[in-house]
């Protein structure tokens, strides 16, 4: 479908420009922020995780169990049909001396099944007081805190790599370059935070012979992405790559992004409608 126009070369990319400079400027600290918030929750996670499993792994050691404990508020929410998030308030006395404490917990469980529980606490510690179902989960707590921490800090470190491929791209882009325009067939449309952050789409496509896979954040809420048509059921996008080689860049609808001259780009829109 570009065939009539892939021969010709565009220009310059917008991001050459003060405007074009700024827009993408503004999708990397956009990445950063993102990838700073995945951090975040990590470390949130770490903290609110953590000492309850480093307690449970403490009372495994020396467990006593508590029967005049009071319970309370015990509740149990199923996300997925695997799941589990639990939690309770318990309470009970040590030699005169009162003990409160308010317990969650975060486990794997197909079964979805009532737990019967009991309060357990350390022998040597009495201050430290979990439930049974804590113990009886407590490998696979640790188990599914540790992979949603790495999923988070692994999405972290992703965003952090193409916001530096980011960067790293549009300063190549400071000088006039020579593009060549290429079809993008959408794999993947993902929309950050809802679209109120942009969309990234995962697009292949086809240069020199050689298939390439790669993936785009540029595309801000309200902006759309320049058509060329469907492949199958999926989108087949504009693109342009330097000359020179390096990153893919899609083109809007508006073709803004490029800093063509008003024939250009009525010439560019002449070629895709004939085509």
């Amino acid at each position: 479908m570009v065939e009539s126009f892939h021969e010709r070369y565009f220009k310059r990319l917008s991001d050459a420009a003060p405007d074009g400079g700024e827009k993408r400027h503004r999708i990397g600290k956009a990445t950063v922020v993102l990838a700073l918030f995945m951090f975040a929750l990590v470390v949130g996670g770490a903290i609110w995780v953590g000492p309850n499993l480093v307690r449970d792994f403490i009372i495994q050691a020396d467990p006593v169990e508590v029967p005049e404990a009071d319970i309370r508020n015990g509740e149990c929410s199923t996300y997925r049909g695997f799941m589990e998030s639990c939690g309770a308030d318990i309470s009970y006395e040590i030699k005169g001396k009162h003990f409160e404490a308010s317990l969650h917990y975060l486990f794997l469980d197909p079964s979805n099944g009532d737990y019967q529980v009991s309060v357990v606490r350390s022998a040597s510690h009495p201050s430290m007081a979990t439930l049974s179902l804590g113990l009886d989960m407590l490998w696979n707590r640790a188990i599914v805190a540790a992979a949603i921490g790495a999923g988070f800090l692994a999405l972290g470190l992703g965003l952090l790599n193409k916001a530096r491929r980011d960067s790293r791209f549009a300063r190549t882009l400071r000088v006039p370059v020579q593009l060549v325009p290429v079809p993008a067939t959408v794999a993947i449309a993902r929309k950050l935070f809802f679209g109120l952050m942009g969309t990234t789409y995962t697009v292949k496509y086809t240069l020199d012979g050689k298939k390439y896979q790669d993936a785009h954040s540029g595309f801000k809420r309200g902006e759309r992405p320049f058509v060329l048509g469907m492949n199958g059921k999926k989108s087949v996008l504009l693109g342009a790559v330097p000359r020179q080689g390096g990153m893919m860049i899609l083109l809007d609808a508006a073709l803004e992004r490029v800093e063509f001259t008003t024939a250009e780009r009525q010439a560019l829109g002449a070629a895709v409608n004939a085509a």
